[in-house]
């Protein structure tokens, strides 16, 4: 069963029980206004029986209504139908004497089945017992109680003619709720399907991207919540067409990484083994260095790859960072001096303490001196500065080196995995370009910010701020 047809039968069903509800309520709120209003009308001729009563009793002197006859109760009742003596002057002696019809006597009608007259004492002199909750009308003379009239409320409609009305009523509103419905019903299907052909549409589009179709979009045609998840929809497949293209990138990237010394390592040793080169130790040694740039590779490759899935682990401890900087300095100043170069600090004399990895801190340093020290040029004003200073609850570490520098689009890819500079696509001077994507992880997983510049000394200068 299709989305459409689900929500087409939720409202169906809904507007069904609705319309139910509300044909019951009509059907009951009908019933009880109708009883409501016909009990009007009975209280109305008892209110006429009422005054009949006193005017009689006034009349003849009677302060009781156990004194009148049955006779006398019968005429005034049924007189009580049209006739009200304190409104119409009518003669006692000829509505009394007027000759009553035996018909009237023998089938009375529903209000004077159900009105009754009660003595002074309470007793029920004339009609049924009164029930519970119904109306009590005093009867008064020469302003004393002389009895009551008791009226029981009705249940349900008695008339015909009240009882063909309430049908007709019913009928009617029937009807209409009926058209009512049924209009609804057939406008429910382009309302439908205003709301389902953009969920139709994601569907369809989110099966794409499950195939692989990352280049799928879907038109904003809305301004409602579904076109906010058309949008959504939208950056999603950016996103995971990005991904893929990364992906792929980076896959071809380490491909060609790993392929270079591995090509350089087979040649050597098909040249030794056909006797073009002998194994001496010159030779033994080069192999030796092409397998060390291959384990520093691999190991890049694993230091970024335990980062992205979590599993390089911090151990944060107080880590005092002027000796720190001092020691990642010293590892370094030998092959530094070695290339010619001259090598600055300005750490200062003041303890800057931090919480960190030790260990990876040093890492962090180490990166980014070896990085300068590989991509500075050896001439005689070839330096690199280091400089930590503080500044207010953050700690500022600076490295900057003299020429070559970078331009400024390059500035904006330094810290891409895999990434080198043109003055640098050499493997044998340059690495795999994964040492700056391991220092920004580090600097973030610090909770710091790492910035690439250039600097007046004509190279790069790179900036690591760390919260003290």
């Amino acid at each position: 069963m299709t989305l459409r047809v689900k929500f087409i039968l939720l409202l169906v069903a809904f507007g069904t029980l609705m319309l139910g509800v509300m044909t019951w309520n009509h059907q009951y709120l009908l019933h009880s206004t109708m009883i409501k209003y016909v009990d009007k009308r009975d209280q109305l001729r008892l209110e006429r029986l009422k005054n009949n009563l006193e005017v009689y009793m006034d009349e003849k002197a009677i302060f009781d209504s156990a004194n009148i006859s049955q006779d006398v109760w019968q005429r005034l009742l049924t007189a009580s139908h049209r006739v009200d003596l304190t409104h119409t002057y009518i003669p006692l002696d000829i509505l009394l004497e007027r000759q009553y019809p035996k018909l009237l006597k023998i089938h009375p009608d529903v209000f004077e089945r159900r009105v009754s007259l009660v003595s002074r004492d309470g007793d029920v002199i004339y009609g049924p017992e009164p029930t519970e909750g119904g109306l009590m009308e005093c009867i008064w003379v020469d302003r004393d109680e002389a009895g009551h009239l008791a009226y029981s409320h009705r249940q349900v409609l008695t008339d015909k003619n009240d009882i063909e009305f309430a049908a007709n009523q019913s009928f009617v509103f029937t009807a209409w709720a009926l058209v009512i419905s049924l209009m609804a019903v057939i406008l429910l299907w382009p309302f439908a399907e205003h709301f389902l052909r953009p969920i139709t549409t994601i569907a369809q589009g989110m099966r794409r991207l499950s195939q692989g179709k990352f280049g799928t979009r879907l038109p904003k045609n809305r301004n409602d919540e579904l076109g906010q998840l058309q949008q959504d929809f939208n950056h999603l497949a950016a996103s995971l067409e990005k991904s893929q293209q990364s992906r792929n990138q980076w896959i071809a990237d380490i491909s060609h990484e790993l392929r270079t010394p591995l090509t350089v390592l087979r040649g050597r040793l098909e040249a030794i083994k056909d006797g073009i080169y002998q194994a001496d130790g010159d030779k033994i040694h080069e192999l030796y260095e092409e397998v060390m740039i291959l384990n520093r590779l691999v190991e890049d490759l694993y230091q970024v790859t335990l980062n992205d899935i979590g599993g390089l682990n911090y151990k944060m401890n107080q880590v005092e960072l002027t000796a720190l900087v001092d020691r990642a300095i010293g590892l370094v100043a030998e092959p530094i001096r070695q290339k010619g170069l001259v090598l600055s600090r300005e750490l200062g004399d003041e303890k800057l303490v931090l919480q960190g990895d030790e260990d990876r801190l040093q890492q962090l340093f180490v990166n980014l001196l070896v990085n300068s020290l590989t991509y500075t040029d050896a001439d005689p004003e070839g330096q690199i500065r280091v400089r930590l200073q503080r500044q207010g609850a953050l700690a500022r570490v600076t490295i900057e080196d003299s020429a070559p520098g970078v331009s400024d689009q390059e500035l904006t890819h330094l810290f891409e995995r895999l990434y080198r500079t043109e003055v640098s696509r050499s493997r044998r001077h340059g690495g795999a370009g994964l040492g700056l994507s391991i220092v920004l992880q580090i600097v973030s997983a610090h909770g710091g910010d790492i910035q690439a510049g250039h600097s007046e000394l004509g190279g790069i200068k790179m900036t690591v701020t760390l919260p003290l």
